[in-house]
C-alpha cells in the first residue's frame, strides 16, 4: 500500500510536467505569441522545480516525508486550477510557476521514503516501478493532452491535472503517517551539513552532471516536437504528444525485462548503453519520414534513457542514507534545471542552425554522455 501511495503521488507530479510539451502550438495561437514565447510554459514548471530543490530537500530531511508531500500537493492542486483559469500568458505563466515550485517536494520526498523503506537489494527494482508510474503518466500525460486540447480546449488539460493531484493529496492524507515533532529544527547548518555529506561521495558530481546534460539534450526538443511536425507536413499536436509518450513505453519495455538485465550486466554496461539508445529520439525526429518511424524511435530512446536514468536514480539514493531527500533533491535540482535550460537552447538551435543540425548536436551531447559517465563509474568502482 505505501509504495502504491507513493506511486499515486509520483503521478500527480509527472502528469502536471508534461502535459503542456505538445501544447505549445495551441497556447501561442491562443494568446495570439510567437511559438518560442509559448515554449517557456514548459521552463516556466521546470526552473522554479529545480531552483526550489536546494530548499525543499532539508526541509524534507528535517521535518518529515509525509508532512512535505500533503502539502505540496495541496498546493499543486490549486495552482493546478488556478493555471486552467488564467485569462493571460503573464497569469498562467506565474501559476504553472507556483505548481512547479510546490510539485519540486514530492518526487524526491517519495524517492527518499523507498530508499529508507526498501533494502539495496531490492531498491534499483522498487525504485523502476515507482518510475514506471511517471513514464505512464508521460504517455497518457502527452498523449491524452494533446487529443483534450484538439477537442475541448487546452484550459481542460489543466482541470484534469488539478483533479489528479487531489487525488494524490486525498491519498496521501489517508495513507502516509506524519511524524508528531520534526528531529531538529531547519537552519542553513542543516542543510549545509547534509548536502557536505552528500558531496563527500565522490559519486555525487557525476550522477548530478548525467542527470543535467539528459535534461537539456533529452528533455529540450520536446516543446519544439509539434513545430517540427508542422514544418514538415507531418502532423500537429495530438501526432507530437504520440511521439513523446513513446518514450514512456519504452521506459516501461525497460522496467518489464529489468531483473533479467541485473542478472546479466552491470550498472557501468547500462549507462553506455542508455547513451547509445537514446540517439534513436533525436536522430528519428531529424531523418524519419513519418510521425508513427519518429515514435518508434522515441520508444528505443525511451528504453535507453531508462537505462543511463534509472541507474543514477539508484545511485543518488545511495549517496548519503542520512540525507536521501537532501541527495535526491540536488538530483530534481540538476534534471530539472537542464529541462529548463533545454527548450532554449533548442529553440536558438533551431533559429541559428536549423532543426537536423540542431537534432543531431543533441544526439551527440547524449552518446558522449553515456560513454563517458560508464566510463567514470566503472574507473570510481574499482577505485572504492
Amino acid at each position: 500500500m505505501l509504495l502504491f501511495a507513493l506511486c499515486l503521488c509520483g503521478l500527480a507530479a509527472s502528469v502536471s510536467a508534461r502535459t503542456m510539451d505538445p501544447l505549445v502550438t495551441v497556447l501561442a495561437a491562443d494568446f495570439s505569441v510567437a511559438v518560442a514565447s509559448a515554449a517557456l510554459i514548459v521552463s516556466a514548471y521546470t526552473l522554479p522545480f529545480a531552483l526550489g530543490q536546494p530548499v525543499l530537500g532539508p526541509l524534507g530531511d528535517v521535518y518529515g516525508r509525509p508532512r512535505m508531500l500533503k502539502a505540496c500537493l495541496w498546493l499543486l492542486a490549486a495552482f493546478l486550477l488556478a493555471a486552467a483559469l488564467a485569462p493571460s500568458l503573464d497569469l498562467l505563466f506565474v501559476a504553472r510557476f507556483c505548481a512547479g515550485l510546490v510539485a519540486g517536494g514530492i518526487i524526491p520526498a517519495c524517492m527518499a521514503t523507498i530508499g529508507d523503506t526498501y533494502p539495496p537489494h531490492k531498491r534499483q527494482l522498487a525504485i523502476s516501478k515507482f518510475v514506471t508510474v511517471g513514464l505512464l503518466a508521460q504517455i497518457f500525460s502527452a498523449s491524452i493532452s494533446g487529443a483534450l486540447a484538439e477537442t475541448f480546449g487546452w484550459r481542460s488539460v489543466m482541470v484534469a491535472s488539478s483533479s489528479l493531484a487531489i487525488v494524490g493529496a486525498l491519498m496521501a492524507t489517508l495513507v502516509l503517517r506524519t511524524p508528531a515533532a520534526p528531529r531538529k529544527l531547519f537552519s542553513l547548518q542543516v542543510a549545509a551539513a547534509n548536502y557536505a555529506a552528500v558531496f563527500r561521495n565522490p559519486k555525487a558530481l557525476l550522477c548530478y552532471t548525467t542527470v543535467f546534460l539528459e535534461g537539456v539534450a533529452l528533455y529540450g526538443m520536446l516543446p519544439y516536437i509539434a513545430q517540427i511536425l508542422a514544418d514538415d507536413g507531418l502532423g500537429g499536436p495530438r501526432q507530437a504528444g504520440m511521439i513523446i509518450g513513446a518514450l514512456g513505453v519504452g521506459g516501461i519495455a525497460y522496467t518489464s525485462i529489468l531483473s533479467l538485465l541485473l542478472r546479466c550486466f552491470s550498472r557501468p554496461h547500462f549507462m553506455a548503453a542508455g547513451g547509445v539508445l537514446m540517439t534513436f529520439g533525436p536522430l528519428g525526429l531529424a531523418i524519419a519520414p513519418s510521425w508513427p518511424i519518429m515514435a518508434a524511435c522515441m520508444c528505443v530512446a525511451g528504453f535507453g534513457f531508462m537505462l543511463l536514468h534509472n541507474s543514477i536514480q539508484t545511485e543518488v539514493v545511495e549517496l548519503a542514507p542520512e540525507a536521501r531527500q537532501s541527495a535526491y533533491s540536488l538530483h530534481a535540482f540538476s534534471f530539472f534545471t537542464g529541462q529548463a535550460i533545454g527548450p532554449a537552447l533548442f529553440g536558438a538551435g533551431l533559429s541559428g542552425i536549423g532543426a537536423r543540425a540542431t537534432l543531431s548536436l543533441d544526439a551527440a551531447v547524449m552518446l558522449v554522455t553515456g560513454l563517458t559517465i560508464s566510463a567514470l563509474f566503472a574507473r570510481v568502482a574499482k577505485r572504492t
